[in-house]
């Protein structure tokens, strides 16, 4: 993939992140009590949104990934871990932790402070800015 159609399709990429950040924000509560006591459609739309930008980043990571032509990965564990020399640790850590729920809603792994953490991660979740910022200077530098 030549580098104009990969930094052309992370621009699509980023726009649906920005869009699901701003969707997500409009519906998550103002507090982690507020959003346990929430409908399940508004807990619903809330874990969506967060798999759909779990997923838009992966894809971002993927795209990326291929232009910097790093090493072979395997699943998308190892896909973030190879970013960690690229990105900042902090937006990895986000990345992950963010993955790491979007797999436990995929396949309905809940705790009793499932709500509590969905509540923090899409809260960590509402601005996908910084996150844009990055992989552009990553994109734009590699």
């Amino acid at each position: 993939m030549n580098q104009d159609l990969a930094k052309n399709r992370i621009l699509e990429k980023s726009l649906d992140l920005e869009r699901f950040a701003k969707e997500l924000s409009g519906v998550l509560p103002k507090t982690a009590e507020d959003y346990k006591k929430s409908s399940i459609l508004i807990k619903s739309t809330v874990e969506r949104r967060l798999q759909l930008i779990s997923d838009t980043e992966i894809d971002i990571l993927a795209i990326l990934y291929k232009n910097l032509k790093l090493k072979v990965v395997g699943e998308d564990m190892s896909l973030i871990t190879a970013f960690s020399d690229v990105l900042n640790g902090k937006t990895i850590e986000k990345i992950r932790r963010l993955r790491d729920l979007r797999n436990k809603l995929t396949h309905e792994y809940k705790s009793e402070q499932f709500d509590e953490e969905v509540f923090k991660i899409a809260g960590e979740n509402t601005n996908q800015s910084s996150l844009i910022s990055n992989i552009k200077h990553t994109l734009d530098n590699g």
